[in-house]
């Protein structure tokens, strides 16, 4: 993979990334307004269960994005 190729990947992943994590702050948010007398606990129950995947799955294609990085190159 060429350094252009997977500097562009690599950017599309943080832009994925980060609007995922932003989805899950709107839903944590949604989610935790519907019930005002447990606010704190349906916000950190939501966002640490929607979290924990995305930052998960982003870790793991930054590292095959990292092992392919090399591969066919001189």
């Amino acid at each position: 993979m060429s350094e252009y190729r997977y500097f562009l990947f690599h950017k599309i992943l943080v832009v994925v990334v980060n609007l995922l994590t932003l989805g899950a702050l709107f839903i944590a948010m949604y989610r935790a307004s519907l019930y005002p007398d447990d606010f704190n606990i349906t916000f950190m129950k939501t966002i640490f269960a929607l979290l924990l995947p995305i930052l998960l799955a982003g870790g793991l294609v930054k590292r095959f994005l990292n092992k392919r990085r090399f591969v066919g190159g001189a």
